[in-house]
């Protein structure tokens, strides 16, 4: 039981990884037996795998023919975003409470360090990769479990809008650059503990993209 579940999260990991990274591009299907030869495991963990995958939002269920990647619309992904836009103020009040305590920012910082790197680069991939840690983190210096699982879930989703838009129109060294300069003034302004900066501060960032390929905002 415990080699069984261990190679379903194997395979859950894998396949996540195919997703966000944009090896399965949106709106593909998913095809069983060509998929768990590549991953060199059988069919039931792979299937098992799947049906998690799809729990979480990341496949959706085609009757009579498996599995595909979600390809979101540009509704659902302006919903997402919205959606992650509020469940941030929502952390960032917990943050900021009188009481909360010092929240520990050091590895928000380091998704930060990431993102310089990958614009200097101008790595659109690795910045987006960045860009999710330093969003994650944030939210989970909130130490609220649950708003975290919530929120990471929200992220995952919208990572596949960001894999199709990646492969689809690089974004230039100077937008990474600003995207950048934007998440600084955050962390800094998270750093304060000053609710009203930081409500400015996450107004500049962005609440909602005008296009996908503004989803590492």
């Amino acid at each position: 039981m415990i080699v069984q579940e261990s190679l379903v999260s194997l395979a859950a990991s894998s396949v996540e990884k195919m997703i966000l990274t944009g090896v399965l591009t949106p709106g593909q299907r998913i095809t069983e037996p060509g998929l768990a030869e590549q991953l060199g495991i059988s069919r039931p963990p792979l299937r098992e795998a799947l049906r998690v995958l799809a729990g979480h939002g990341l496949l959706e269920q085609v009757p009579r023919r498996g599995y595909r990647v979600i390809d979101p619309s540009d509704e659902d992904l302006d919903e997402i975003f919205t959606l992650r836009h509020a469940l941030e103020s929502f952390a960032f009040d917990l943050v900021a409470a009188p009481g909360a305590g010092v929240a520990d920012l050091g590895p928000v910082d380091g998704a930060l360090g990431r993102m310089h790197d990958a614009a200097r680069g101008g790595d659109a991939a690795e910045f987006a990769a960045a860009n999710r840690a330093f969003h994650l983190e944030m939210v989970r210096a909130a130490g609220h479990s649950r708003l975290t699982d919530t929120y990471e879930r929200l992220l995952t989703q919208m990572q596949i809008g960001m894999a199709r838009d990646i492969q689809g129109e690089a974004e230039t060294r100077g937008e990474l650059t600003s995207a950048y300069e934007r998440h600084a003034a955050l962390l800094e302004a998270l750093r304060t503990g000053d609710r009203e900066r930081i409500r400015v501060a996450h107004h500049a960032h962005g609440s909602r993209p005008v296009t996908c390929s503004q989803l590492t905002a």
